[in-house]
């Protein structure tokens, strides 16, 4: 049954279960150590060595380029032309004479 008592304490212990691995989980700044070194900016980076300055952690990222589109005879093969198309409509002599 998903509704009832048996439920709800299922519920209970497994909400209490993450709660309690949250709580001993410690968060990133805990693991850092208060005497870490770190460069002499106003904003830092934490590498997870040392903090160092913002500008340099920037110069140091990788970029994303993205790559030039493909020359249209390398995209697709090349197209047929299609002939042209009379847009009126035809109406052939037999349609004339019902009318």
């Amino acid at each position: 049954m998903i509704y009832g008592r048996e439920a709800l304490r299922k519920y209970r212990e497994e909400r209490a279960n993450v709660e309690e691995q949250q709580e001993r989980e410690a968060d990133l700044l805990s693991k850092i150590s208060a005497d870490a070194p770190m460069d002499d900016a106003t904003l830092c980076v934490w590498n997870g060595k040392r903090f160092i300055a913002w500008d340099q952690w920037m110069i140091t990222r990788p970029v994303l380029t993205d790559d030039a589109p493909p020359k249209e005879d390398e995209a697709a093969p090349k197209k047929q032309a299609v002939p042209a198309v009379d847009p009126r409509p035809h109406v052939s002599n037999d349609q004339e004479r019902l009318w």
